[in-house]
Order: structure tokens, then C-alpha cells, then sequence
């Protein structure tokens, strides 16, 4: 047995390698040997091995979100709601975002709204985000209008809030700088969301359509801009006492000029006739700008539009747009443009 130890020990010297071996007795006097592996021994003489310096932390890429266009939903009310996003490809985040809500017409939806408006060149050019939210059934509920949102008692205010906060935790948008647009029953939305809401939007501008409701008491004065087509057969530019404008089996009496003058006491305006009055070969504008909050009100008038105001076509009617003659988006963010909460 002493010679098989002595082998052993021969062996693994030779082999460059310090293995353990414990030797003992046991009861019956037979020598046990425990290899306890091929293990480098340690000794107080042993260099400790200069630790590791941690790796850098990568450097911070604040260039990270979502660019381009896509489908979006979240569940609100109980329901999926849901939205198209476009952030453009040229969208520098060390400048200020601003963020616009586009938002359809009835009977129309988020796709329709994004082939007509020319909202996106706008965001594209302004360095802005825009969404174009879907309605429920392809309408919107604000109050007075329409089904089938409205006959289901949707919670259309409620939702528009929530996508908006939702966008604001993900992109880097100046909260300061959220924009409400659309048309007819999307411009109706956007100017009772004025209305409600207007702790979190900077101003309207909308197309073809009213505000039809009472003022709120968190209201707080907003610029508004409505534009509209003198020629529109659906929301009728000026109402006749007698006939008013009747819509979805309602009766409204209520018109684009109307519309001027309700936002015009809303926001504290003075004046009895408009101070901005400019005049060119397809439309007009007419406003008042000295208000409360500096919340400018204006009317824009295309002379011969009709219900689809912007250059392009309606994909969903026949009806065709200004054929560029009126560039509605353009005229639409340079009012928004010009304010901020």
C-alpha cells in the first residue's frame, strides 16, 4: 500500500498539479485515501488576481423611439380602442414635439383620415407626432352626436385623455404643445375636447363642423379656428331660423358664424365685429384676438368648399377636396403653431 501512495504522488508531481490527499486510519486499520480533486493550491504566499474593472455602462441613446407609422390599441371603457401613429422619420428629439390629434369623420375612419388630410406632411415638416384615433362604429360620441358611439355611451372624452397620456409617458413630447384637429364629426369632438379638456390642449383647428354644448365650468379659454366650405350641403354654413340644421334627427340651430360668435363669448373676446379680417382669392378669415389667455377665435371660409374643405379627395364619397387651391392642413398648423399652454 505505501508504494501505491508513493506511486500516486509520483505521478500527480509529475503531472504539475497539487492535488489533496488525506491519509487516516480507519477502525480497521485499512489506509483510506480521499482525493479532494485536482485543485490549485492556495497558499498565504498566493498573488490575489487584480479584479476585474465593471464594464462602462453603455452611453445613453435618447434616440430610441418608435419611428415611422403603425396600429395601436389599448382596452378603455372595456372596449379595444384604437389608433393609427405616425412619428417621422426626420423627428429630432433634442427640439420641442409637439403632438397632434387627427380625428375623423363619421363614417370614416383612422385610414380615411390619414389618406385625406395631409396631416402627416405637416408633422413631417414641423418636427410633430400625430395620431389619427378610431372612432367606435366609425363615429365619435360628444354629447349631442353620433351613433352608434353616442346610442352606446362611449367615452370618447375619456379616451382621447387617456391616449394622450398614454403618448406622453412614451414619446418626449412637450406636453405643452398638444393639438386638436379634424373633421365634421371629429371637428365636433375636437371643440367639445376644447371644451372639457382644455387643461391638456393648446388649441383647435377644425374642419366642416360646430361646437354644439354648453360651456363647462373647468373651462378654461383656448384658441379655436374653425374652417369651413360656404358651399357645405351637410353642416350648412348658415342657418335659416325656420329650417335650422337638422343632422342625425337633430335639430341644430346653429352655423359657421354662430359658431365664431359662441366661442368668441366663451373666451372673453372683445369687441363687437371681428379685428382679423384678411381676404384672398379662395378663402377669407375672420377673428377676434383680443381674448382672454390671448385665446384668439377665428372662422376660416373656403368661397366655394363644400364639405370636404381639404386639397385632397374624400376616399370614401365622390365629393372632391380644394384641389390645393386651399391648403386647410397648412392653415390649420399655423394657427395651432402659434400657441402653447
Amino acid at each position: 500500500m505505501t508504494l501505491i501512495v508513493i506511486a500516486m504522488l509520483l505521478v500527480t508531481g509529475a503531472s504539475g498539479a497539487f492535488g489533496y490527499f488525506f491519509i487516516y486510519e480507519s477502525d480497521d486499520s485499512e489506509v483510506i485515501i480521499a482525493d479532494q480533486g485536482d485543485q490549485t493550491q492556495e497558499t498565504d504566499d498566493t498573488v490575489d488576481e487584480e479584479p476585474e474593472e465593471p464594464e462602462s455602462p453603455p452611453a445613453e441613446d435618447n434616440d430610441t423611439f418608435f419611428r415611422g407609422m403603425k396600429d395601436e390599441c389599448f382596452e378603455h371603457g372595456g372596449i379595444e380602442r384604437c389608433w393609427k401613429l405616425y412619428v417621422p422619420n426626420e423627428t429630432d428629439e433634442t427640439q420641442s414635439i409637439p403632438l397632434i390629434l387627427d380625428i375623423h369623420g363619421l363614417e370614416r375612419n383612422a385610414e380615411n383620415q390619414y389618406e385625406m388630410t395631409d396631416m402627416d406632411r405637416i408633422a413631417k415638416e414641423n418636427n410633430a407626432i400625430i395620431i389619427y384615433p378610431q372612432g367606435y362604429g366609425n363615429s365619435w360620441n360628444f354629447g349631442a352626436c353620433c351613433d352608434p358611439a353616442k346610442d352606446e355611451g362611449i367615452d370618447d372624452i375619456g379616451f382621447i385623455r387617456s391616449l394622450v397620456t398614454y403618448q406622453l409617458d412614451i414619446f418626449p413630447i412637450d406636453s405643452n404643445r398638444v393639438y386638436l384637429t379634424g373633421w365634421s364629426n371629429g371637428c365636433a369632438l375636437s371643440q367639445v375636447l376644447a371644451n372639457e379638456a382644455s387643461d391638456m390642449f393648446a388649441a383647435v383647428a377644425c374642419m366642416s363642423m360646430y361646437f354644439i354644448g354648453d360651456k363647462d365650468s373647468s373651462y378654461s379659454p383656448i384658441p379655436v379656428m374653425e374652417i369651413h366650405g360656404f358651399l357645405d350641403p351637410v353642416a350648412i354654413y348658415s342657418h335659416v331660423a325656420a329650417t335650422s340644421f337638422f343632422f342625425q334627427q337633430v335639430f341644430w340651430n346653429t352655423g359657421a358664424i354662430q359658431n365664431l360668435y359662441a366661442w368668441k363669448d366663451m373666451n372673453g373676446c372683445s369687441g363687437t365685429f371681428p379685428d382679423r379680417n384678411e381676404e384672398s382669392l379662395y378663402y377669407n378669415i375672420q377673428g377676434f384676438t383680443d381674448c382672454t389667455n390671448n385665446a384668439e377665435v377665428a372662422l376660416v371660409t373656403i368661397h366655394v368648399g363644400t364639405h370636404n374643405v381639404y386639397s385632397k379627395n374624400d376616399p370614401v364619397s365622390s365629393e372632391p377636396g380644394t384641389q390645393g387651391t386651399v391648403d386647410t392642413a397648412q392653415i390649420a398648423w399655423d394657427f395651432m403653431s402659434k400657441h402653447s399652454k
